[in-house]
């Protein structure tokens, strides 16, 4: 007997992830692209690859409960997560999924497989009990029910509450919706969006204008209305996002953190919308996002448009950035831990720390004061992250604005920006802050502030 192809495919797959500390849907998106597997297979091996790396480190706790000694090889204990992933959240039967691991581990270590027995086995006579403890009053039970880091569990607890952190990490393990975004530099929407239905995409209702949800997302990944960027994928709350920015015609705009330009490209069509293109400098740290900015927007022939390369905690240093430069509005997207997004990244929540969050919210604090010094009077900053984190967000907005420069702005009125069904993602300091919820938004932040 050998392992079933879906399990050794998925195996590869959760190895190659972790060798190389790559994405996880890059690699299995290559890997799909290579294999011979049915459709049913490849199903299953996606289900398996994603769910073993997304639950981790929760696997591993389990695995280890019942290691006595020595070091378990990491290819090895690659295997034993498929395994342990199937018992613990597929509810695979027992006796199937304790051969299959076994046959997993022979395949690459041999002398192995009497300790994937013993492991496997052990796990299996404690399976009905995960996540040993009582979820409704245990934190760690809770953080493995739903195979977060301790930690993560701990800060939206104090955060949000036990209930929503629970309904927030549940969220986080379900297929994440696919929104897009009509995209008029690539033709007519009206004819995208037949294509769209015509390939079998289902499009349904968004609350924004010119958002769609995908409720068929295989179908739509293959159309072509997506390859050929008539929409491009964007979640509801960052759509939202650049609607609070007001892109107006002639306006002068800045982008911080514009990365491949999705938010850009919206950001001009909005302002095209309104009756012409706005003037957009977008700046990011990384050419190589720059370079692909470019190319895109090019591709496109989205008009007024100046990618810059450099960093945004000192704009006069950017080259290419026009010395004393004055804008009517500025999005500062700042680099954010990405724990509103971790539904979409099954790789990031075992590789994010506690020390991240605080680097990254100072990081934000200084993007914010430097952006908003170019801000004319009546102009606004929007600041905005993909994060469920109170020091990522509210606190770096408070700090700025208890801040001598900060003491210039007020905090905007969102709720006639906000579709009606969001407003209950209002704060009562006039944030907006979204939780992922089933064909919901991801966790966006975001805040406008106006210049007196």
């Amino acid at each position: 007997m050998t392992a079933a192809p879906a399990r050794s495919f998925a195996r590869r797959v959760v190895t190659d992830v972790r060798e190389r500390s790559a994405y996880a849907h890059d690699v299995l998106d290559a890997a799909l692209k290579r294999s011979e597997l049915t459709s049913e297979d490849r199903a299953l091996a996606t289900r398996l690859a994603y769910g073993a790396i997304q639950c981790e480190g929760t696997l591993d706790e389990a695995i280890d409960r019942h290691v006595t000694s020595g070091r378990v090889e990491p290819r090895v204990r690659d295997a034993l997560r498929i395994s342990a992933y199937e018992l613990l959240f597929l509810h695979t039967p027992p006796r199937a999924a304790v051969h299959q691991g076994v046959e997993l581990v022979r395949e690459l270590r041999p002398q192995a497989s009497g300790l994937a027995n013993a492991v496997l086995r052990r796990l299996a006579e404690e399976a009905d009990a995960f996540p040993w403890g009582d979820p409704e009053t245990d934190d760690a039970a809770l953080a493995r029910l739903y195979a977060h880091p301790r930690w993560i569990a701990d800060l939206w607890i104090a955060q949000l509450g036990r209930d929503r952190a629970a309904a927030v990490m549940s969220a986080d393990n379900e297929p994440p919706p696919l929104f897009v975004a009509e995209n008029p530099f690539a033709g007519d929407p009206r004819a995208t969006l037949a294509s769209l239905e015509h390939d079998g995409a289902e499009l349904r209702e968004c609350p924004l204008p010119g958002c769609h949800r995908l409720a068929n997302p295989a179908a739509a990944v293959g159309s072509d209305a997506l390859r050929d960027g008539g929409v491009v994928a964007s979640d509801a709350a960052a759509q939202l996002v650049v609607a609070l920015a007001g892109a107006q015609p002639g306006w002068r705009m800045l982008e911080v953190g514009s990365g491949r330009g999705t938010k850009t490209l919206l950001t001009q069509a909005a302002a095209v919308k309104a009756g012409g293109p706005a003037d957009i400098d977008a700046v990011d740290l990384h050419e190589f996002k720059a370079r692909l900015l470019r190319q895109r927007l090019d591709s496109f022939r989205v008009p007024g448009v100046t990618a810059l390369v450099g960093d945004a905690t000192n704009l006069a240093e950017v080259e290419g950035m026009p010395p004393g430069a004055v804008f009517d509005a500025v999005l500062v997207d700042a680099p954010c831990s990405g724990l509103g997004t971790l539904r979409r990244h099954p790789d990031q929540r075992w590789r994010t720390t506690p020390q991240d969050l605080e680097s990254l919210a100072r990081l934000g604090e200084r993007l914010l004061a430097e952006g908003s010094r170019s801000v004319r009077p009546g102009g606004v900053v929007v600041y905005s992250t993909c994060t469920i984190n109170e020091n990522e967000n509210a606190g770096v907005v408070r700090a700025f604005l208890e801040s001598e420069q900060g003491s210039e702005f007020r905090t905007d009125d969102l709720t006639a920006d906000v579709p009606r069904e969001w407003r209950r993602f209002l704060t009562d300091e006039g944030f907006f802050q979204s939780l992922p919820e089933r064909d919901g938004p991801d966790g966006h932040f975001a805040v406008r502030l106006r210049r007196q």
